[in-house]
């Protein structure tokens, strides 16, 4: 039996569903979708013609049953979850619901223990049309262009850390690459943050800053004024430069050491600062 057309509740997603039916194992939601007494909500309206957002999954028996919970993750994306249990089936992560979330063996990548962490990509299969998961992200990312440009907003997790900086998944579609001179905030692998494409490279690559890239010239205008008064506040001399960390810049200012730098040297272009490695004064 196939479940995928247009119409048919998303297996392995959230659903608005409308209460078709009362009966003694629950409600029936519309796509013959049970939803069990032990899951019905006490704090919304249950009655026919109402309806519910619900997550919809399959039993063991691959009937249709929904839960108001809603999962760390749902089928199409990738999540942080910890093993809650390995046998002799696969190995379990915990998701936010009453049945595990299965990864197969042949879905493993290194290998993982009962209390581990790993990203893991959710989706159906193909023959068993369970929802399952895989530590494989390489098959699940990149595989079809995109249409970024400088400055577009994007959903990140923070796959992994290396010697360049921070490798994030973007919009669960791509990887993305986050140097270290574009990363403000002291980030963990599995960390979900929004960030800001910075660079889009001739070979489809992605570059990301964790702050909005500053590349109009209003809006230059807008931090070097800022920049101005802050050295006016100071009495003519700030003790903040084009040398100092990227926390205290984004503390003062709000933006990255880059905007910071860039905005610094056009001041500095324009005769209007003169800039020290421990300050930056007002040119008189």
């Amino acid at each position: 039996m196939s479940y995928y057309n247009e119409n048919d509740p998303k297996i392995g997603q959230m659903n608005r569903l409308t209460i078709i039916q009362k009966t003694k194992m629950g409600l029936i939601l519309e796509g013959d979708v049970l939803l069990p007494h032990r899951e019905i909500p006490k704090d919304q309206p249950t009655a026919v013609g109402k309806w519910l957002d619900v997550f919809v999954y399959l039993d063991n028996h691959n009937h249709l049953i929904a839960s108001p919970k809603k999962p760390y993750t749902e089928v199409g994306k990738f999540a942080d979850l910890q093993v809650v249990e390995i046998n002799d089936i696969g190995i379990f992560f915990d998701w936010g619901l009453s049945k595990d979330l299965l990864l197969p063996f042949s879905e493993e990548v290194g290998s993982v223990n009962a209390g581990d962490f790993a990203i893991v990509y959710t989706y159906i299969d193909e023959v068993s049309e369970r929802i399952t998961a895989s530590m494989k992200l390489e098959k699940f990312l990149d595989q079809a262009p995109h249409h970024y440009t400088e400055g577009d907003p994007v959903q990140l997790i923070v796959e992994s850390k290396t010697d360049l900086g921070v490798k994030v998944i973007v919009d669960h579609q791509f990887w993305g690459l986050m140097y270290h001179s574009d990363v403000i905030s002291e980030l963990e692998v599995g960390d979900e943050i929004l960030g800001y494409v910075k660079h889009v490279r001739e070979d489809g690559k992605i570059d990301i800053a964790e702050q909005p890239i500053i590349n109009t010239p209003e809006a230059r205008e807008t931090l070097e004024d800022a920049i101005m008064r802050k050295i006016s506040e100071y009495g003519g001399s700030m003790p903040i430069s084009d040398k100092s960390s990227p926390d205290l810049i984004h503390k003062h200012f709000g933006v990255s050491k880059a905007a910071f730098k860039r905005a610094l040297g056009n001041l500095y272009k324009d005769r209007k600062v003169i800039i020290k490695p421990d300050q930056v004064i007002k040119n008189l």
